[in-house]
C-alpha cells in the first residue's frame, strides 16, 4: 500500500482540468511568440526597405589640420518615399559629439542655431550646406587631410540607421 493517501475522485478531475488548462495556455503563449518573431521580421524589412528610400551621396567634410576643430558634414539626402523624414542624429569616429544646426538669416549677420532634427520632406533632395541645415562634427579627434576617408552613421527617425562614406576634401 501507498503512504499518500487516496485522491478522490473529484482530486483528480481537477488535476486533469490544471493540466489541460496549462496545456492551452502554452499553446497560446506559444503562438504569441510566433506572431512576435514575425512581426520582428516584417519590421527588420520595411526599416531595409525604407533606407533603400533615402539614398546618401556626396558626403565630404573640409580638411582640418588640427585636433579639436569642429566641421560641418555635408551631404546629399533624397527622400524618394512619400512620407516625411528626419535626420535625427549622426556618429562619425573623427568627432567626440554633433549637433544638427541650421543658419538664421533674421536682423543683423546670419547665425547658426542647433535644432532638434533635420526635415527631409517626402519626395525631395535635401543639400546639407554651411549656409543651410548642415551638421556638426565637434571636437575632431585627429588631423584631417584631404583625401582621407571615413564612415559616419546617419541616423533617420523612420529609417533608422544609414552608414555613409565621408571623404575630406579641401574647403573651396
Amino acid at each position: 500500500m501507498s503512504d499518500q493517501p487516496a485522491r478522490s475522485k473529484r482530486d483528480q478531475n481537477c488535476s486533469g482540468a490544471l493540466e489541460g488548462s496549462m496545456r492551452a495556455f502554452a499553446r497560446i503563449i506559444g503562438g504569441c511568440l510566433a506572431a512576435l518573431a514575425g512581426l520582428m521580421v516584417l519590421d527588420a524589412r520595411s526599416v531595409a526597405a525604407a533606407g533603400e528610400g533615402l539614398p546618401l551621396s556626396d558626403a565630404w567634410v573640409p580638411a582640418a589640420p588640427e585636433v579639436g576643430r569642429d566641421i560641418p558634414l555635408l551631404l546629399t539626402i533624397k527622400n524618394e518615399t512619400s512620407a516625411p523624414e528626419a535626420l535625427m542624429r549622426v556618429r562619425c569616429p573623427i568627432a567626440n559629439f554633433s549637433e544638427r544646426h541650421t543658419v538664421d538669416r533674421g536682423e543683423g549677420a546670419p547665425a547658426m542655431r542647433s535644432i532638434p532634427n533635420i526635415p527631409v520632406p517626402a519626395g525631395s533632395t535635401l543639400v546639407l550646406l554651411p549656409t543651410a541645415y548642415h551638421v556638426m562634427l565637434l571636437q575632431t579627434r585627429e588631423p584631417l587631410e584631404p583625401g582621407k576617408r571615413f564612415t559616419c552613421t546617419i541616423v533617420f527617425q523612420k529609417a533608422g540607421s544609414i552608414e555613409t562614406e565621408v571623404e575630406v576634401r579641401q574647403f573651396p
